[in-house]
């Protein structure tokens, strides 16, 4: 609906209302926005302050870990035989390495077929794991002399009917059985063969397969399915690999493993063999690893380093220029920054260990309040041993460390001291909506009071105009003295 105003005295009635409107709104408003912008910005300065203390929290956390000082580095003077690993667990020292053989893999191949769709036959083939005492197949027929079944592996049937009976089929019932033996079909020129393989290497994991053959019955002949057969009473199948054990030497001690892969022959430490050393060994290091602990206490000053410099920023105040950064006065970011600092730069109460401060490693607090590092005695304190370091950072309660570490999860864990701060800012935020939304109903009442009076005034104004018209016409009319004289 159009609302005609000002039509009976001319006044600009819209205008006069829409000014007086915004002269009422402009310094609630000005005020609103003032507010909000304060509360943005400490919003966003206290985002800030949190992130940088989320990223001091997983530095320091590293540091309360006993096996960032206990890293242990292994190193082969021979890669090409043999590498290695090392964890916390090993003991530093030296030792001599002779490899006289790797792990290997059991293979057997079946006789030629003309192609991968011939049909082998039809029965059960059953699997087994174990070590197999073989006579090759070259001079002479081979032989399959004894099998030992190894009792931690289970043995496994796998049913060949006529949905699979050809040569691609039993490959591809042996792969769907999972059963830690891998089928394939190669063509050597002479025909496609089926070439099974053991996964795992060492003398124990070699495979035996026998054959229920449901063609003619006899398990062992060069007919039907027991053409697949390897076992002791029917060789059907050549062993193109045997499987073996690696054989090692460490230190003159004779050693065996099933895999290449050595685990628990050295506390802690991991060997992969590669290669033979061909009767010149190699030797084995294995040695604290310090650059594990300097990486990490230099992440950690960095991360402190960065914290100190964002939280002068976001509490400073320039005199010269009035500006003054978004958490500049605010008690909770004070108490966190004083707190944090007091946390890093005091002293280890009755460490276990010659390190009492972070100042006794060459880190002291500069000017601005960040940390500086004194490489050359950083070093000289890793080189006593990083076990040393372990009660600085990580001793219970009072190593620097554990109790930022602590005091960090207060501020940050859920319902912590700044999530109520920034949980307070936003309430304070979604306030000011409120307030917008009741100064426009205020103002819509206003607007409408100023509208009702203008244009009762306008009425006003138009019968005084009126009245005015009258009066000036009945005046006009009145004879005047000198009309009457001159007639």
């Amino acid at each position: 609906m159009v609302s005609v105003t000002g039509v009976g005295s001319g006044l600009d009635i819209e205008g006069l209302v829409t000014q007086l409107v915004a002269a009422e709104r402009a310094p609630v408003e000005n005020r609103l926005l003032r507010r909000e912008t304060s509360l943005t910005s400490e919003l966003s300065g206290f985002g800030t302050l949190k992130g940088v203390l989320a990223d001091l929290q997983a530095r320091s956390a590293s540091l309360r870990n006993e096996s960032t000082f206990t890293q242990r580095t292994a190193t082969s003077s021979n890669s090409s035989a043999f590498t290695a690993t090392a964890s916390s667990a090993a003991a530093p020292g030296n030792y001599s390495i002779a490899i006289d053989s790797l792990a290997s893999a059991q293979s057997l191949a079946s006789g030629s077929f003309g192609s991968a769709d011939d049909v082998v036959g039809e029965g059960t083939l059953t699997i087994r794991f174990g070590t197999v005492d073989a006579t090759p197949s070259v001079p002479g027929p081979q032989v399959v002399n004894g099998f030992t079944v190894n009792p931690e592996r289970a043995s496994a049937s796998i049913t060949i009917d006529s949905s699979n009976n050809t040569l691609a089929g039993v490959r591809d019932a042996v792969n769907a059985a999972g059963i830690g033996v891998s089928a394939a079909i190669v063509n050597d020129g002479s025909g496609a063969r089926l070439l099974f393989s053991a996964s795992d290497t060492g003398a124990a994991n070699a495979i035996e397969i026998s054959v229920a053959d449901a063609g003619d019955g006899n398990n062992a002949d060069l007919a039907g399915l027991s053409r697949l057969a390897f076992n002791t009473g029917a060789a059907n199948l050549t062993q193109t690999a045997a499987a073996s054990d690696a054989s090692f030497t460490l230190n003159g001690l004779a050693l065996t493993s099933a895999s290449n892969t050595v685990t628990g022959v050295l506390d802690g430490v991991s060997l992969t063999l590669k290669d033979t050393t061909d009767g010149a060994p190699a030797s084995l290091a294995v040695s604290e690893n310090r650059a594990v602990a300097r990486g990490a206490i230099e992440q950690f000053v960095n991360a402190y380093n960065t914290f100190i410099t964002t939280a002068s920023n976001l509490t400073r105040f320039d005199p010269a220029t009035g500006a003054a950064g978004a958490l500049q006065g605010d008690f909770s970011a004070r108490t966190v920054i004083s707190q944090v600092r007091n946390a890093v730069t005091a002293s280890v109460q009755n460490p276990d260990g010659p390190f009492g401060s972070l100042a006794e490693l060459g880190i002291t607090t500069s000017a601005s309040g960040t940390l500086t590092i004194n490489s050359e005695r950083l070093n000289a304190a890793l080189e006593d041993g990083n076990a040393g370091l372990v009660s600085l950072f990580g001793r219970a309660e009072t190593g620097i460390a554990e109790r930022l570490g602590g005091l960090l999860g207060g501020f940050l864990g859920t319902g912590g001291l700044l999530d109520a701060r920034t949980d307070g800012l936003q309430s304070s935020v979604d306030a000011i909506s409120d307030d917008r939304e009741a100064l426009n109903r205020r103002l819509e009442v206003l607007e409408a009071r100023y509208r009702a009076q203008f244009n009762a005034l306008d009425g006003l104004l138009a019968q005084i105009n009126s009245t005015g018209s009258f009066v000036s016409e009945q005046l006009a009319n009145i004879p005047l003295p000198s009309d009457r004289f001159s007639n």
